[in-house]
């Protein structure tokens, strides 16, 4: 049991600093290479929880499909003047302080210090709760028309990002 706790931190770790290192890096493919890694990891996260369906998903979907068209959108816009500006803006402390109140607010939850009350707690043991078949149905039934608004939203962005590097290679 303490080597799956191990290599859930070690995941954690890993997922944390890959994330940190996608925001910092100045050449965009860098950054597209450390969120693979994030990806790669939130994918064995879902391992050890016994979510594989999930893993798999994280890894076709967000790894392979959702990346891919990050980076074809990061080398069609080709961003030279990228790397010479710099990183952050002058709101990054403010960004900062953000996300270390809402790491502070969500610590409590580590060590369950009464945020919920017991009975609304997951238990341990019981059934597996859900299935494959009740995604598809879900994803496919009462969810069709968000599912394919989110296609056509991702349609649009790949048209918009054609037509900005159109813009920028005829303007130069």
């Amino acid at each position: 049991m303490t080597l799956l706790i191990a290599i859930f931190y070690y995941m954690a770790a890993a997922s944390i600093a890959s994330a940190l290192l996608a925001v910092t890096r100045r050449n965009p493919v860098h950054s597209m290479l450390w969120v693979l890694a994030l990806f790669l990891h939130v994918a064995g996260i879902f391992l050890l929880l016994n979510a594989e369906f999930l893993a798999v998903v994280q890894v076709i979907v967000y790894a392979g499909a959702i990346l891919i068209f990050y980076l074809f959108v990061v080398m069609l816009l080709d961003l030279p003047d990228e790397a010479a500006r710099p990183r952050f803006g002058k709101h990054w402390p403010l960004a900062a302080a953000v996300g270390l109140a809402f790491a502070a607010l969500a610590w409590p939850a580590r060590f369950g210090a009464g945020l919920a009350p017991a009975s609304t707690r997951v238990a341990a043991e019981g059934p597996r709760q859900g299935n494959l078949s009740e995604v598809g149905t879900a994803l496919f039934g009462p969810f069709t028309l968000p599912f394919e608004m989110a296609s056509l939203v991702l349609l649009a962005a790949i048209v918009g990002a054609v037509v900005l590097a159109r813009r920028r290679a005829a303007g130069s």
